[in-house]
């Protein structure tokens, strides 16, 4: 006797059943806003600006000279909110979005702030930095000699490891209108967001042409954002219950002529 069309129907529900995360789509967690963020200037290599409202990337050509930026975000909101909705450690990270806004965001746009240069478009590397050991600091838009990060400090943020993240294109948007970038999935940085602590990146031009300029967190609206994804992943025992059980269906579809 042949199986019919209720019994397919009953088996796969069966399997839904027995494993709910078949239906759960991808979680994003955004976070809203950096832990310690600075910009570094070649013309003031001792100064640290931990404490000013922007962050820079320009090229050693342009202007005012070169400005690198770092930036640190905290992860561990987005792994608990993965731990709750998918259990300790089911889970995947699929994406990893970061956003920068301005309020000096369009093309020639002046900063009021004669230390820094003009904007304009342009490329810029991302580096993801295995150093999360540096501070802030709580130099403002003129720099402070504290101690804390500055431009002679780029050689100690590489020296323990670092992985390119790639290339990316600014275009100037406006005036606080975010500007998005989908990071490389690089193994170091899945990791180290996968942890749920400090993830430190590091910002430089890529061209003689970038004028970036982006609001950190001191800025009143508008922080980096880190836009976290997640997708579930089956337990090992759960993966090979799931592959029994998608081998009987089919061995019960085939009992019924149907392929």
């Amino acid at each position: 006797m042949k199986p019919n069309t209720n019994s397919l129907i009953a088996a796969t529900c069966g399997i839904m059943l027995a494993f709910p995360f078949l239906g759960e789509a991808d979680t994003s967690f955004i976070i809203t806003t950096t832990s310690a963020d600075a910009f570094l200037s070649a013309a003031n290599p001792t100064l640290n600006f931990g404490g000013a409202g922007t962050l820079a990337i320009a090229p050693a050509s342009s202007a005012k000279g070169e400005f690198d930026s770092v930036i640190m975000f905290n992860t561990a909101s987005a792994v608990a909110q993965f731990n709750t909705t998918y259990g300790t450690g089911n889970w995947t990270i699929t994406g990893l979005k970061l956003s920068l806004a301005s309020n000096f965001g369009t093309q020639g746009a002046v900063p009021n702030n004669s230390l820094l240069n003009t904007v304009s478009g342009g490329s810029f590397g991302v580096d993801w930095l295995a150093d999360d050991s540096w501070v802030e600091g709580t130099g403002g838009g003129n720099g402070a000699a504290n101690g804390a990060v500055c431009f002679n400090s780029i050689p100690s943020l590489l020296s323990p490891a670092y992985d390119p993240l790639g290339t990316y294109t600014y275009t100037p948007p406006g005036n606080n209108v975010y500007a998005n970038y989908s990071l490389t999935l690089d193994a170091n940085l899945v990791s180290n967001v996968t942890a749920g602590g400090a993830v430190s990146l590091y910002f430089y031009a890529a061209d003689n042409q970038i004028g970036y300029l982006f609001n950190s967190k001191e800025f009143a609206s508008n922080h980096p954002e880190l836009t976290v994804t997640a997708t579930p992943v089956p337990e090992p025992a759960t993966a090979a219950l799931l592959a029994v059980s998608l081998g009987g269906f089919r061995f019960l579809r085939s009992r019924t002529g149907k392929k």
